[in-house]
């Protein structure tokens, strides 16, 4: 019981010289029964109270990882940094270059720069020598005589008799095939006769290749299975695109002949458009066959005007076909019955 009580003593004991400033004395106790012993079977216990503790638990091994990253040391970041490595001494600060200063300025300063290194280079004393002006004389491999060289060649293939007139005509637009006839009718006043006299109708078949095309992007573009509606909101959201483009089409080619006046034209032109448009899908929803009402009052306001203005140009005959197909063209819409009045007058005066 006494060792018992010397043992938890003990460490009570060493605090108080510490705590009162008094000098340590490291004193020889004597070791408890029974620790001489277990001292002697294992050697790693230290001279404890507890005499259980290792001693890799109060002084612990280094890891190899630690024992790396304290033989690394801390990184060190470089003094000064330079993109190019040995072409520039460590000691000495980049400086920018002239060309990067010159790059970065308007094109009168680089100018002006410019002119000071020439002047420079050759000395004050060297005369100075003002640049050429934009008004010079141009070289021969200037744009301009380039330009003339080319223009000259173009003439010289156009005057070559080789090439058949058909053959260069083709090449020319609408406006340039007009230019060249109004300068020549111009010129010769009795041309414009013979030329009034030749003039043929214009061919529609253009047109409605045009037509039949832009009617097949409608179809296309609904959907192939049969599970899904044709003709519900939608297909006509996948159709709505190529339905404008239909419109646009039919109303081009419809004004361009009502501008031209080519009122027999445009009379043939209803006749066969009318048929396109009835071929077009008719919506479930109202609102969606918009379009299609409208191409119906688009031709109908043409053949009024052919009817109005081309009375001594349609002939009997393609009066009388219009006024069979009238009633038929009176169903998908009701404007066309407007030509009822302007028919009347043409056949009771024939």
């Amino acid at each position: 019981m006494a060792n018992q009580e010397f043992a938890r003593a003990r460490p009570i004991l060493a605090e108080i010289p510490a705590g009162m400033g008094f000098p340590l004395h490291h004193h020889r106790v004597a070791a408890p029964l029974g620790a001489n012993r277990r001292h002697a079977l294992n050697p790693g216990l230290i001279d404890s109270p507890a005499a259980n503790i290792p001693d890799s638990y109060l002084s612990p091994r280094m890891s190899p990882d630690e024992a790396v990253i304290q033989q690394r040391g801390r990184r060190r970041v470089p003094i000064m940094w330079s993109p190019e490595k040995g072409l520039q001494s460590p000691h000495k600060t980049p400086t920018k270059s002239i060309s990067a200063m010159t790059l970065r300025s308007s094109p009168r300063k680089r100018s002006l720069i410019k002119e000071l290194s020439d002047v420079r280079v050759s000395g004050p004393d060297a005369s100075y020598s003002s640049p050429p002006s934009k008004r010079s004389t141009p070289s021969k491999g200037s744009p301009s005589n380039s330009k003339k060289i080319r223009l000259q060649e173009g003439s010289m293939n156009r005057n070559n008799g080789e090439v058949p007139l058909e053959t260069l005509l083709k090449g020319f637009s609408q406006d340039q095939l007009i230019s060249i006839i109004t300068g020549m009718v111009q010129a010769n006043p009795r041309l414009e006769e013979s030329i009034r006299s030749d003039l043929p109708i214009p061919d529609i078949t253009s047109l409605e290749e045009q037509l039949s095309y832009q009617k097949k992007n409608i179809f296309k573009s609904l959907p192939a299975t049969r599970l899904v509606s044709k003709t519900d909101s939608p297909a006509y959201a996948r159709a709505a695109t190529h339905l404008a483009a239909f419109k646009k089409t039919l109303v081009d080619h419809s004004q361009t002949l009502h501008n031209s006046k080519h009122w027999d034209a445009l009379l043939d032109y209803v006749a066969m458009a009318w048929h396109y448009v009835r071929s077009t899908p008719v919506w479930d929803n109202h609102a969606h066959n918009a379009v299609r009402r409208h191409c119906f009052k688009i031709l109908s306001y043409h053949a009024s005007s052919a009817l109005k203005y081309g009375s001594t140009a349609l002939g009997e005959d393609r009066v009388n076909r219009l006024q069979g197909k009238l009633k038929a063209m009176a169903a998908d819409c009701e404007d066309i019955n407007d030509c009822n009045s302007y028919l009347d007058y043409l056949l009771n005066r024939v």
